[in-house]
C-alpha cells in the first residue's frame, strides 16, 4: 500500500509537489480559524433575529386589526340606516323614494367616506327589490356572478364578511335586513378596499430581507410582501398551506432556510405570517468568513510564486530532456540537446545525444539501399495503371475494389462518374451510394446485395441491373458480379458491372413491338365482337317489327306501336354509329373544336329541358345548383360541352333507380391564366355506383361493368371514352369517385375564357328600369342583380308575398311602375299563384311583366299562368336566359301581324342526286309531305346533264349525294359550278351524305357546295338548312 502511494506521488510533476507542500503548511490553519469565528457569530445573530421578528409581528397585526375594525364600522353604518333599508324593501312600489334617499342622503355619505378614508376605493349597494337595473352609481341589482354568490351567502350570514374576488380584490360584505323583523335579507352592502393603502404597513416593514403573508379564513392570500428569493418565498407559502410548520418553545418555526412567526388571529379572521430568509441573516457572518478566505488566498499566491521560482529551474531542464526524447520518437534524429549541468540530469542528456547520432547513421544506410528497388517498382505500377485506364475509357464497364470494414473504395474506374452521374468522391467514400442510380423495379437494391455478400462471403451474380443516370436520366442496363476476396491486406470485395444497355434495349423494343401487335389484335377482335352484338340488337328489332307490321297491317294501333318501336331502334342504331364515328375521329386526330361565344345559361337550359323530363319519367329528384358564377358568357365549343354533360347526366339517370336523386352543380373559380376561369361541372347520384376495380377502366372504349344490376341496361361502352377524349381535347380534366351501392360523382373541370357582355343598356332598351325580386334566397339571383346594377336598374328586394304587395302599393302611391317582377316558386307566406293574383287584382291596368322562377314547371305552370304570370322560367336563372326570354317576347310581339307559314317548303322545286332507290323514295315522300317537288338523277352525271337542259327557275336548289357511280357528288358540284351561266354560280347545292367526317364537310365546301347534311335524313334539320338558303 505504501509503495502504491509513493508511485502515485511520483506521477505528480515536481512543480506541483512543491506547491502542495506550501498549501498544507500555510493555508489550512487560516481556514480553521475562520470557521470558528463564523460559528460564534451565527449563534449570536439567531437570538437578535427572533426579537426583531416578534416586534414586527406585533406592530403589523395591531395596525391591520385597527384598519379592519374601522372599515367594518363604515359598512355597518349603512346596514343600520333604517330609512335606507325601508325604501329599498319598498323600491318596486315606490321607486321614487329610493332614488330620492340615495340622492339626498346615501350618496353624499358614500362620497364622504371615499374621500376621507384612503383605504376605501368604492362602496356599492345591491338589492333584487329594485324595479330598474340600477339607480344612480351606487345601487343596482346583483347581476355579476361573483356578486350573486356573495348575495346568496348573505342569506346565511348576516354579520360582516371579508371576501376576495377572482381578480384578488378585497371586499367587505354586509347583509341589509328588513326594518320590521330584521330576519329577511333585502339587499347587500359592499366596500372595496384600496389594497396598496390598506396593506401599506406591511410594505413599510423592513428587517433584513423579510417576507409577510396574510391569509383569510378560506385560505386565500389577501396580502403579501415577497422575499427577494422567489423560490424560497414559494416554498414558505407551500409549507404554510400544507401545515408543515414545526414550532419551537417560543412559537418560532426554524428551518434550514427561514425563520417564521405566526401572529394571533386578527379580528376579521385573517392570519399573519412573518418570515425571514436565513441567507440574509448570515450575510455578515459570511462577510467575516470571506475576509479570512481573502487573507488565505493572498498567502497562497505568495507561497505559490516562491514555489514556482524554486521549481522552475529544475523542471525546465527535465522538460527539455523530455522534448528531445519526443523528437527522437517522431523520427527527428538530428535533434541537439544542450545541458551544461554536471549532475545526474546532465549525464542523461549526454547519453541521449550519443544515441540519436548512432540511430541517424543507421537509418540513412537503410534508405539508400531501398531507394533503387522502389524506383523500379513504381515504374512498373504506372505502366499497368495507364494500360488499365486506356482499356476502361473505351467502354462503360465499371470495376471497384472495396474495403469491407467501411465500404470505402480502394479503387474504382474513373468512368463511373460519367456513366452513373454520381461524383467519384461520393462513390469512393461509400460504394453503397451507387444504389441511388439504380432503378430496382422488383429486384434487390445493390447496396443490400453488397452488404449481403460481405456477410455471407459468397459471390453473387446479377443477370440484369437497371440504372438511370442521375443527371441526364439515361436508362442503362448492366450485368453484375459481387465477390469477396482475400489478399495480403486482408478481406476485400470486388464489384464488376458489365454494360448490356444496347443488347437489352433491343430486346425491350422487340418485346414492346410484340406486345403492341398483340394488343392491337385483341382490340380489333374486341371491337368487332362488340360492334357485331350492338349492331345486331337494333337491327333485329327493326326486322322483327317489320314482319309484325306485315302480319298486323289491318290493325292501325299495332302498326303505330310497331313503327314507334322501329323508330326507337333506328335512333339507337344511329346513336351507335355516331359514337363509333366520334371515337374514330378522336383516335385519328380529326376532331376539331368550334370555339365561339356561348352562354352557360342557355346551355344549361337545353340540357335541363331533356334531363328533367327523363328524371321525371323515373320519378327521380333532379337538383341543379350554381355556386359563385361570376360570368355567363364564355368562349367554348357549346355542342361538345353539351355532349359531355349529356353523356354524364344520361348515365346518372340510367344507372340511378326510380325515386333516386341526381345533383348537378356548376361552380366558377379563378384560373392562373389571365382572362380565363375554371368552370367545374359536378354530377352526383345515389345510384348503383361502381366497384373500385372498374373505376380505372370506365374511360376505356367498349368498357362496361357487367353486374347483375347493369346487365339489363343497354349501352355501347363508348360514351365515357368519348367524354374523356373531348374533355382532354379542350384541355380540361375529368375524374370519378364511386362506391358500389352508394352512387357515383363525376367532376369535369374546363378552363374557359370569360367574355364580358357588351350589350350596354339592354334592359332599358327593352323598357326595364325597375325590377323587384321576391325570394328569400339571394344567392340564386346574385348574377342577375349584378347585371341589373351594371345597367343602373333600380332593384327592390322583398322576401315574401306580404313584403312584395306592400312594396308595390308604395310604388303605386309614388306613381312608379315596377317593370319586371321575379317571383320564387316557393314563398313562406303564400303560393306564387296567390301572390300573382293579388298583384293583378290591385290594379287591372297593371302591365308589369311577372316571371316565376321554378325548378318543377309542371307543378306550378297551370296555376301561375292562370293567375297572370307572363313566363315560367327554369332555375337557376342566368342573365342569358332572361335576355333570350325578352328577345322571344319581342319577336312574338313583332310577328303578331305576320301571316303564319304552314309549310316553309311549299312550292319549292328540288333537283336531287341519289343512286339508292330506297333513299330516293324516302326523300321524295318527305318533300311531298312538305309541299315541295323533287326531280331525281341516279348519279352525278345525270344531274349535271339535267341541270344543263333546264332553264333558270326550273329548280330552286340541288340536293347532292356524294358516293355515286359514274360521277360522285364532289365532281358533279364542281362541274355545275364550272358552267358559265350566272344561275350555275348562284343556285344552292346541299350535300346529303353519310360521310360525316370534318374532312368530308371541307371537301364539300371545296367542290362548291353551300351546306352539308348528314344521313339518315332528319326532315327538321333539312328544312332548317334549306331555309337558310331560300331566296
Amino acid at each position: 500500500m505504501r509503495d502504491q502511494k509513493l508511485t502515485r506521488l511520483d506521477n505528480i510533476k515536481i512543480k506541483t509537489q512543491l506547491r502542495m507542500v506550501f498549501l498544507f503548511l500555510i493555508v489550512i490553519p487560516i481556514v480553521i480559524l475562520g470557521l470558528y469565528s463564523y460559528i460564534l457569530a451565527r449563534n449570536n445573530l439567531n437570538a437578535q433575529t427572533k426579537v426583531s421578528i416578534q416586534g414586527g409581528v406585533n406592530v403589523i397585526s395591531n395596525g391591520l386589526d385597527n384598519n379592519a375594525k374601522r372599515e367594518s364600522d363604515v359598512l355597518k353604518f349603512f346596514s343600520y340606516e333604517e330609512a335606507l333599508r325601508y325604501k329599498i324593501e319598498h323600491a318596486k312600489e315606490d321607486p321614487f323614494s329610493i332614488t330620492e334617499e340615495m340622492t339626498e342622503n346615501i350618496e353624499p355619505l358614500i362620497w364622504y367616506f371615499i374621500g376621507s378614508d384612503s383605504n376605501i376605493e368604492n362602496i356599492k349597494l345591491y338589492s333584487d327589490c329594485l324595479e330598474q337595473q340600477h339607480i344612480g352609481e351606487f345601487i343596482s341589482k346583483p347581476t355579476d356572478e361573483t356578486i350573486m354568490k356573495w348575495y346568496e351567502k348573505c342569506h346565511d350570514e348576516y354579520d360582516t364578511m371579508w371576501m376576495v374576488d377572482d381578480e384578488g380584490e378585497i371586499y367587505i360584505v354586509k347583509a341589509l335586513l328588513d326594518v320590521n323583523t330584521s330576519s329577511k335579507v333585502i339587499g347587500m352592502a359592499t366596500l372595496k378596499l384600496k389594497k396598496d393603502n390598506f396593506f401599506s404597513i406591511i410594505n413599510q416593514s423592513s428587517y433584513l430581507n423579510n417576507g409577510i403573508l396574510l391569509i383569510d379564513e378560506e385560505g386565500n392570500i389577501v396580502g403579501q410582501k415577497k422575499l427577494n428569493n422567489e423560490a424560497l418565498d414559494d416554498a414558505v407559502i407551500q409549507d404554510i398551506r400544507d401545515e408543515k410548520l414545526e414550532k419551537d418553545s417560543e412559537g418560532f418555526v426554524v428551518s434550514d432556510q427561514y425563520f417564521l412567526l405566526e401572529s394571533n388571529e386578527i379580528s376579521n379572521g385573517w392570519k399573519l405570517y412573518y418570515y425571514v430568509d436565513r441567507n440574509e441573516m448570515v450575510a455578515d457572518v459570511f462577510s467575516l468568513l470571506s475576509s479570512d478566505i481573502v487573507i488565505a488566498g493572498v498567502i497562497f499566491i505568495i507561497a505559490y510564486v516562491i514555489a514556482t521560482l524554486f521549481s522552475r529551474r529544475l523542471s525546465y531542464r527535465i522538460i527539455r530532456l523530455n522534448d528531445a526524447a519526443n523528437e527522437i520518437k517522431r523520427g527527428n534524429l538530428n535533434v541537439r540537446i544542450n545541458d551544461e549541468g554536471k549532475d545526474e540530469i546532465g549525464e542523461l542528456s549526454d547519453s541521449m545525444q550519443a544515441m540519436a547520432i548512432k540511430l541517424n547513421d543507421m537509418v540513412e544506410e537503410i534508405n539508400r539501399r531501398n531507394k533503387a528497388d522502389l524506383l523500379a517498382k513504381e515504374s512498373d505500377i504506372h505502366y499497368r495503371e495507364w494500360l488499365f485506364d486506356f482499356v476502361v475509357e473505351r467502354n462503360n464497364d465499371i470495376l471497384a475494389v472495396v474495403n469491407v470494414e467501411n465500404y470505402t473504395c480502394n479503387f474504382i474506374t474513373s468512368n463511373a462518374e460519367t456513366v452513373l452521374g454520381i461524383s467519384l468522391d461520393t462513390l469512393k467514400e461509400d460504394v453503397r451510394s451507387i444504389a441511388t442510380a439504380q432503378k430496382a423495379e422488383g429486384t434487390d437494391k445493390l447496396d443490400n446485395i453488397i452488404m449481403s455478400s460481405i456477410k455471407s462471403g459468397e459471390a453473387i451474380i446479377l443477370e440484369e441491373i437497371k440504372f438511370e443516370n442521375v443527371k441526364t436520366g439515361e436508362q442503362l442496363f448492366y450485368r453484375g458480379v459481387v465477390i469477396c476476396t482475400y489478399d495480403d491486406g486482408g478481406k476485400r470485395m470486388a464489384i464488376a458491372l458489365y454494360d448490356r444497355t444496347q443488347e437489352i434495349k433491343r430486346n425491350h423494343q422487340l418485346q414492346e413491338a410484340l406486345n403492341a401487335a398483340e394488343t392491337a389484335n385483341k382490340a380489333k377482335t374486341s371491337f368487332l365482337a362488340n360492334m357485331s352484338h350492338d349492331f345486331r340488337t337494333p337491327m333485329n328489332a327493326i326486322t322483327g317489327f317489320n314482319l309484325l307490321i306485315e302480319k298486323h297491317a289491318d290493325d292501325p294501333d299495332k302498326v303505330k306501336e310497331y313503327t314507334h318501336k322501329i323508330s326507337l331502334a333506328s335512333h339507337n342504331l344511329l346513336g351507335l354509329l355516331n359514337d363509333v364515328l366520334d371515337m374514330s375521329k378522336i383516335e385519328s386526330g380529326k376532331t376539331t373544336l368550334d370555339i365561339k361565344e356561348m352562354a352557360i345559361g342557355l346551355l344549361l337550359e337545353e340540357i335541363n329541358s331533356v334531363i328533367s323530363f327523363q328524371a321525371k319519367a323515373k320519378d327521380q329528384e333532379y337538383i341543379v345548383n350554381i355556386e359563385e358564377m361570376e360570368h355567363d358568357m364564355f368562349m367554348g365549343d357549346k355542342q361538345r360541352i353539351n355532349e359531355i354533360l349529356m353523356n354524364i347526366l344520361g348515365n346518372a339517370i340510367k344507372y340511378t333507380p326510380e325515386g333516386g336523386k341526381i345533383e348537378f352543380l356548376i361552380k366558377e373559380t379563378p384560373s392562373s391564366s389571365e382572362g380565363f376561369q375554371n368552370v367545374e361541372f359536378t354530377v352526383r347520384d345515389n345510384g348503383m355506383g361502381m366497384k373500385a376495380e372498374y373505376i380505372d377502366k370506365i374511360f376505356d372504349a367498349f368498357s362496361r361493368e357487367e353486374t347483375g344490376a347493369t346487365k339489363s341496361i343497354q349501352g355501347t361502352g363508348l360514351g365515357m371514352a368519348i367524354t374523356k377524349s373531348l374533355v382532354e381535347l379542350m384541355g380540361g380534366t375529368i375524374r370519378v369517385e364511386s362506391e358500389e351501392g352508394k352512387g357515383s360523382t363525376f367532376i369535369v373541370n374546363l378552363r374557359l375564357k370569360a367574355v364580358d357582355e357588351n350589350d350596354v343598356d339592354f334592359w332599358k332598351g327593352h323598357g326595364i328600369s325597375t325590377v323587384m325580386f321576391v325570394t328569400e334566397n339571394r344567392t340564386q339571383t346574385e348574377q342577375l342583380r349584378a347585371a341589373f346594377e351594371a345597367d343602373k336598374i333600380e332593384i327592390i328586394d322583398t322576401k315574401n308575398g306580404f313584403e312584395a304587395i306592400h312594396a308595390i302599393e308604395n310604388c303605386n302611391s309614388a306613381g312608379k311602375l315596377v317593370d319586371l317582377i321575379l317571383i320564387n316558386d316557393i314563398l313562406s307566406d303564400m303560393t306564387a299563384a296567390e301572390l300573382i293574383r293579388e298583384i293583378r287584382s290591385k290594379d287591372r291596368r297593371n302591365n308589369s311583366l311577372i316571371f316565376v322562377m321554378a325548378e318543377n314547371f309542371a307543378a306550378i305552370e297551370d296555376d301561375a299562368k292562370a293567375a297572370g304570370a307572363n313566363e315560367i322560367v327554369q332555375k337557376p336563372l342566368f342573365v342569358s336566359n332572361l335576355k333570350q326570354i325578352f328577345e322571344d317576347i319581342t319577336s312574338r310581339a313583332a310577328g303578331t301581324d305576320n301571316k303564319e307559314v304552314v309549310n316553309p317548303l311549299q312550292g319549292m322545286k328540288f333537283l336531287a342526286a341519289e343512286d339508292n332507290d330506297i333513299n330516293a323514295d324516302i326523300l321524295i315522300e318527305l318533300m311531298n309531305m312538305e309541299g315541295a317537288t323533287v326531280t331525281r338523277g341516279c348519279n352525278g352525271q345525270e344531274v349535271v346533264d339535267m341541270f344543263k337542259e333546264a332553264k333558270e327557275g326550273d329548280y330552286d336548289m340541288i340536293l347532292m349525294d356524294i358516293q355515286m357511280p359514274v360521277m360522285n357528288g364532289y365532281e358533279a358540284a364542281a362541274a355545275i359550278r364550272s358552267l358559265e351561266s350566272d344561275w350555275a354560280q348562284r343556285i344552292p347545292i346541299i350535300a346529303m351524305t353519310a360521310n360525316a367526317y370534318a374532312d368530308d364537310v371541307q371537301h364539300a365546301f371545296d367542290a362548291g357546295m353551300n351546306a352539308h347534311v348528314t344521313k339518315p335524313i332528319d326532315i327538321k334539320v333539312v328544312e332548317k338548312t334549306i331555309l337558310e338558303f331560300k331566296q
